[in-house]
């Protein structure tokens, strides 16, 4: 692990492999180890890969501001600049997703390929609501009436769950029922990372950040480099993925059967041959460059 500054923030990074870069960003109230055991083992054969934490995150540090999608794809510039990692394909997942997009809009030229993993769109998708997604998992569920607010009238729902899950698992609540993978999950691991994101929610403007808007519709229209949307069947972000889709016509648009927003770990099998096949035409433009 090494360190790079990125403006008022430390980020720590990590690299495997060689080959054409590929930058793995992960989303919120999780670390580059979101991606170590799959999705960077699974490329690391063909291609150098960059993981890093997001400020707030991990080993990074956690600045008292600074936290919207578009600041964040600052410290996303900075990491690539600083390791001249460009051009570069960027694959981001969650509220990476959201400043991944940022940073492909503001640097063209630095990114060969952009993959989007159930990305929520702030500009596309200005509120989350309960009836954005399909079913339920058994642990969302509990969660859910673990915290016993009104979740139909919550129009944030994905930021205000998880602060809640973390919120309890702080408190002391043990869920009888788990999924592949939850967020502030057993042990002594889980428990830092909540008491961490309930320290991020409350020391800096993260929540205010989160919804900020980023770049508008026009914008995002304009996209030109190769795009992929792997979006889940039971997401509460596809209406982000739609709206990008007929935005961007010519993207390629996945919507993953019976899974939902943590697929990129929970199902790695469907995601690992979807990446690797958009990646490989892109391969010879990297080499050429």
């Amino acid at each position: 692990m090494s360190f790079l500054q990125a403006g008022d923030a430390r980020l720590a990074w990590q690299q495997m492999g060689e080959g054409p870069d590929v930058v793995l960003v992960h989303g919120l109230a999780t670390n580059r180890a979101f991606w170590y055991a799959s999705l960077a083992q699974s490329l690391r054969d063909r291609y150098r890969v960059t993981l890093f934490d997001l400020r707030g995150h991990g080993y990074s540090s956690r600045p008292a501001s600074g936290y919207s999608a578009t600041a964040m794809a600052a410290d996303l510039a900075a990491l690539v600049d600083g390791l001249a990692l460009a051009p570069a394909a960027v694959i981001a997942h969650s509220y990476g997703g959201a400043v991944a997009l940022e940073y492909a809009l503001s640097a063209p030229d630095a990114v060969r390929g952009l993959v989007l993993m159930d990305a929520r769109i702030n500009t596309l998708q200005p509120r989350q609501w309960l009836s954005d997604g399909g079913k339920l998992s058994a642990f969302d569920k509990e969660m859910a009436a673990a915290d016993g607010r009104d979740w139909e009238s919550e129009p944030q729902l994905g930021l205000t769950f998880l602060e809640s899950m973390a919120r309890l698992r702080v408190e002391g609540y043990e869920p009888q029922n788990r999924d592949i993978f939850t967020p502030f999950g057993q042990g002594k691991s889980g428990l830092r990372g909540a008491r961490a994101f309930c320290r991020l929610m409350d020391e800096t403007t993260m929540r205010e950040d989160a919804l900020v808007p980023g770049a508008d519709r026009d914008a995002i229209a304009g996209l030109r480099m190769p795009l992929q949307l792997l979006y889940g069947g039971n997401s509460h972000n596809l209406p982000s993925g739609d709206a990008l889709a007929e935005c961007v016509p010519q993207s390629e648009y996945h919507r993953l059967p019976n899974v939902g927003h943590f697929f990129p770990l929970s199902h790695p099998e469907m995601v690992t041959p979807l990446v690797r096949a958009f990646l490989e035409p892109l391969d010879g433009a990297a080499a050429s460059v």
